[in-house]
């Protein structure tokens, strides 16, 4: 997943997300001719998910990833955090589940100090992210 994007790119990228999805739903209406509408709507329903999940992915990974110019200090000791890289985790939701990544570090001083920025709150959301 790419990193902080614009907007303009964001809607490109699920532009393109839900094309392939389109095409793949053509294909697979293509190989059974004979598909009753009930079938045709389970293998949408199913299409859909995956496609909001990317979506949902793309949403928020190509916003805030929680990244941090300047150092990121440890709460406890207050020494400068190593940035260790952007670990995914998969979020499940109701509409698909979207794999997200954020930021994270960790003091080497203070034994399980870490920080995952934007945190559980951020300014884009406002509200939990998890």
């Amino acid at each position: 997943m790419a990193r902080k994007m614009s907007r303009k790119r964001r809607k490109e990228s699920f532009l393109m997300v839900a094309s392939e999805v389109f095409e793949e739903m053509e294909d697979w209406y293509d190989e059974r001719p004979e598909a009753t509408f009930g079938e045709i709507e389970q293998e949408a329903r199913r299409r859909r998910r995956e496609l909001m999940g990317q979506a949902l992915e793309i949403l928020v990974n190509g916003r805030d990833n929680g990244v941090q110019v300047e150092g990121v200090r440890c709460k406890e000791c207050g020494r400068e955090m190593d940035f260790k890289g952007y670990p995914p985790w998969t979020v499940r939701g109701l509409e698909g589940d979207a794999r997200l990544e954020r930021a994270y570090y960790v003091c080497p001083d203070c034994e399980g100090e870490t920080i995952f920025p934007p945190g559980p709150e951020t300014q884009t959301a406002g509200r939990p992210l998890e």
